[in-house]
């Protein structure tokens, strides 16, 4: 069973700014195959399909999103290669997503958390780009407003090519849906 965690930070005033799209995309992925959420066995929320596939979402904060993953593996017997993060990433253009199998923490508190906790870099990630033209630093402050409303036309084409991206994850597999997907750009904002 395939695990997608996707990462945020579950306080209302978090909701919509640009470091919750990992939330964005599982939520749209729970909506189109008619999921809802609910409670699990520690601090997340998560929904179900079968032995297909387990949708989560840390209710830690962002910063302790490793905390939960362990729990979550070992609740449901899974392995590390059975797991994909989704979450942000600044230094990727809005209008762009990445697939990796391994690698380093990007700067990304949530991912440095989940490296961490399960003491390996082997994680397959799916980076949402969310860096747009009006992108400024400090990269703390950015990651915590909302996208301007002239961007939202575009975050959504990205959040349903994210969707299609983790089918493909379902059904090819990570290193196939690498091939195909890194290669795409839907419109750089």
């Amino acid at each position: 069973m395939m695990i997608f965690v996707g990462l945020g930070n579950s306080e209302s005033k978090y909701l919509s700014t640009k470091h919750n799209v990992g939330f964005w995309v599982i939520d749209k992925f729970a909506e189109s195959h008619d999921m809802g959420f609910k409670p699990g066995k520690g601090n997340y929320i998560f929904a179900k399909k079968g032995s297909e596939f387990l949708l989560v979402k840390p209710t830690t904060g962002m910063n302790n999103s490793g905390s939960i993953i362990r729990e979550v593996l070992n609740f449901y017997k899974a392995d590390i290669k059975d797991l994909v993060v989704v979450f942000d990433d600044v230094d990727l253009p809005l209008g762009e997503i990445r697939i990796k199998t391994d690698g380093g923490d990007g700067c990304h508190n949530g991912m440095k958390s989940i490296i961490q906790a399960l003491s390996t870099d082997q994680i397959t990630r799916l980076k949402i780009g969310i860096a747009a033209s009006d992108y400024r630093r400090p990269s703390e402050k950015y990651v915590l407003k909302p996208f301007n409303k002239k961007f939202h036309p575009l975050v959504e084409e990205v959040l349903v090519t994210a969707n299609e991206a983790m089918l493909s994850i379902l059904n090819k597999g990570a290193n196939e849906t690498m091939n195909n997907f890194n290669k795409q750009n839907i419109g750089v904002a």
